[in-house]
This record gives C-alpha cells, structure tokens and sequence, in this order.
C-alpha cells in the first residue's frame, strides 16, 4: 500500500494544517507588506537595548567621542533624531539643530517634550550616561511607522481575522467531507456484506482507492471470488459425485447380472461342466466387484485426507520389477502379451511405495479391463529431455470420448489425486492403436 495515499496520511496532512495555519496565515497577511517597505522596519526592544549600551559606553567621555559615537548611530538609522543634553543642560545635536527642543533644558521644558512626541506617533528613548547619573542624557526618536509597533495585532484587524475565519472553517469542511467520504465507502462495503445476488453469492464492490479501506475491498472482492470459485468446485463435485454413482451403478450392475445369470445355472444343474465353469466366472467376477468396493474406499480416504503418505527416496525399476512378478500370472491368464523392458540401473523417486504400488496396480487394472481387445500390456521406460520416463502401453481402442481423467473411472481418479500429491508428473498419449501413460519425477523440482 501506497502510504502517501493512505487513510492515515491525509488525516495527519488535515491535522498538520489546522496547527500550522493559525502562524502561517498572518505570517503570509503581514509579509507582503513588510518586504514592499523601500525601508528598514526595526524592532523597539533593540533599539532600546543599543542605545543603553552606548550610554554605558559613553562614561566620562568628551563631547568631540560622544558626537562622533552619536553621528555613527545617526547613519545606521537615517529616520532617527538624536540629541544629548550635557550636566549644565546645554543642547547638543548630532549633524543638525532640531528646532523644536530647547538650547537650554529645564525640568519643564523635558515634561513638554515628551508630552509633544506622544502626540506625533514617535518612539522615544532616552538614557542616562555615565554610571553616576550627573554626565547629562541622551534622546533617540524614530517614527513608529519605521518600527514592528506599525504592525496592527491580529485582534485589530478585521480582514485578517476574516482570513482566518474562512480558514479554519475550510479546514472543519475538509475535515468532515474526508470523514463523510470514509463513512460512505464503509456503508457501501457493509451493504455489499449483506446483500447476495441471485445465486446467493455476495458481489464484489468497485475499488477506487489504494488506501486501507481500498485494501479491505480488495480483501473483500478476493473473498468473493473464492466463493465463487468454491460454489463452481462445488457444483462440479456434485456433477462428478453424480457420474461416479451412475459409473459405479453401471460397474456393479454389469458382473451382478453375470452372477445372477450363472449363479441360476449352477443352481439348475449343480454337478455339470457347465456349472463348474460358471462358479469360476462368479468367482472372477466377485473379484472385480471386491476391487472395485476397494478402489472407492480407497478415494473416499484419500478424498477426506485419511490416507496417509509417507514418502522416501526408493528404487523406481526395483519396485516395478516385484509389481511384474505378482501381475504376470494375471496378465497371462487373460491372454495379454507381456512385454517388459527395464533397464539395469536405479532409478530413484521420492514417493510412498504404498502410493506408487497403488498406482501401478490401477494403471495395469485399467489395461485388463478397458483394453482387453488389444491383448498386449507393455511396460519400461523412456528417456525424454534427459528424464526417464516410466510408460505402461497397451493395443486397445484408445479413450473414445474427450473426457476429464476423474470421469474416466474411480481408478484414475486414485492414479490422478496421487500423483499430483507425491509430484510425479502423469501423461496420457492415446490413439486408436492404444494408450500409453507416462509417469516421470523431476527431484530437482521437489
């Protein structure tokens, strides 16, 4: 997530501003101002720190330092006026004469004076120099309008305080705009959690944003879809569970009625070669129903994650071998050619060995019985991009029909599901002349 876009930096922005706009916002109104002045704007509590300074420094000095010292003050403030008043009372000005003090001081005249620069908007200062207070004082005047004092106070201003008052009722509008957008989009995703569509799944919600509630959308909307995609895994289960009960209908129908059928002849002429060689058929065909109960429970376990698998590094071509040696017979009786080839060395796989015999046993299983017309089961391997490859064959007639690997028999359905779950990769190359199953394992993969 984009923090610059989140829900967090633009309160903390809102935040930022209402603090900052109460110095900023007369910062900004006075500023203008005081940088169009063609002149200095000077602060009166530094005016009156410099001139006590120089007072001390003018202790017992001459008349010839202090005008001198005076004359340099005089020029750093083109707008002042300057004077100092001498112990006898005698006027001295620095440059020029003022007019309107007196040559000669009285405590009257001092009164007047400061009462007439009250009335003409200056800033006065005056101090005494020297330390004992008898060397005389001296004045400095300014304008106010060159000083901070021109500046009006915040309260005494009107179109500032406007300013400002649209300001902060900006930003309370901002404010509630943003809480206002939040709690909208929270109710739009609080409706799309309680209202379901027509197939009684909820509706994903449009995203906008990349903030948190963005973000919980998105959670909102994957959430969606795996509901979506479970309601499709579930109807195409149901559809499956459906086939499999009509296969595993047909496949028990099929040998029942063979054993009712010869079942009546042994009971209607038990002693006959007939009857005799009808017990083996029931026989046979008990046996296929037994196989059939085992390979359903056998995916029922699986299915429900009851099976469990315990994988190893095994000999592939060894395993194969006793797999052989125990079909062999079986093949033989139902006059399949068998054709093996294997090769010399190990072939290693990491696999249950109970997995993989269960794999084998099905794939040979599904030759006797789908492709007994061929009458040929061949067995080795195949070296393909630099990978053996185990490959069962057979002569049949091929799968006819475009079907999924599950809905082609319980039997495959065990070979795909373990597979998969033990990392062997599985193909099925079929053709009218036969089908071949490939069955190879990559550990560098796993």
């Amino acid at each position: 997530m984009n923090i610059r876009r989140s829900l967090l930096s633009k309160y903390l922005i809102l935040i930022l501003a209402s603090i900052l706009m109460w110095p900023i916002l007369p910062a900004l109104y006075y500023l203008p101002g005081i940088l169009l002045k063609q002149n200095a704007i000077y602060e009166p509590l530094e005016i009156e720190k410099m001139w006590e300074h120089t007072a001390e420094q003018l202790n017992e000095a001459d008349q010839h330092t202090i005008n001198e010292k005076l004359g340099k003050i005089q020029e750093h403030y083109p707008k002042s006026k300057l004077f100092w008043v001498d112990k006898a009372g005698k006027t001295h000005a620095i440059y020029k004469r003022i007019t309107e003090i007196p040559d000669q001081w009285t405590p009257s005249n001092l009164i007047n004076y400061l009462d007439r620069n009250k009335e003409q908007d200056l800033f006065t200062v005056t101090a005494v120099m020297g330390t004992d207070g008898k060397q005389g004082f001296m004045v400095f005047h300014i304008p106010k309008s060159t000083t901070t004092l021109a500046i009006k106070p915040v309260n005494g201003d009107l179109f500032l305080i406007l300013i400002i008052s649209v300001a902060g009722v900006s930003i309370v509008t901002v404010s509630l705009l943003f809480f206002l957008s939040i709690r909208k989009r929270l109710v739009k995703l609080q409706t799309a959690m309680s209202d379901t569509g027509n197939n009684g799944i909820l509706d994903e919600v449009s995203v906008n944003n990349s903030d948190e509630i963005g973000q919980l959308e998105k959670s909102f909307n994957r959430m969606v879809t795996q509901l979506k995609s479970s309601r499709a895994r579930e109807k195409e289960e149901e559809n499956l569970r459906k086939q499999w009960i009509a296969n595993i209908s047909h496949d028990l129908r099929t040998p029942l009625t063979v054993i009712q059928q010869h079942a009546y002849t042994v009971q209607s002429n038990p002693s006959s070669p007939r009857a005799t060689k009808s017990m083996q058929i029931i026989i046979n065909k008990l046996n296929d129903v037994g196989k059939l109960l085992e390979n359903l429970l056998t995916y029922t376990l699986l299915s429900a994650g009851k099976h469990p698998i315990k994988r190893e590094i095994i000999d592939v071509i060894e395993e194969l071998h006793h797999a052989a040696v125990e079909w062999y017979p079986v093949l033989e009786k139902e006059g399949f050619r068998v054709d093996i080839d294997l090769p010399d060395q190990a072939l290693n796989w990491n696999v249950d060995p109970l997995w993989l015999r269960c794999i084998l046993d099905n794939l040979v299983q599904n030759v006797i019985r789908y492709a007994k017309s061929g009458q040929y089961i061949g067995i080795g391997f195949v070296e393909r991009n630099g990978i053996m490859r185990l490959l069962i064959e057979d002569k049949g007639e091929g799968i006819k029909h475009d079907t999924e690997v599950k809905g082609a028999g319980i039997g495959l359905s065990i070979v795909s599901f373990m597979t998969k779950e033990m990392d062997i990769n599985w193909e099925i190359s079929s053709s009218p002349n036969g089908i071949i199953h490939y069955l190879s394992q990559n550990l560098n993969e796993i």
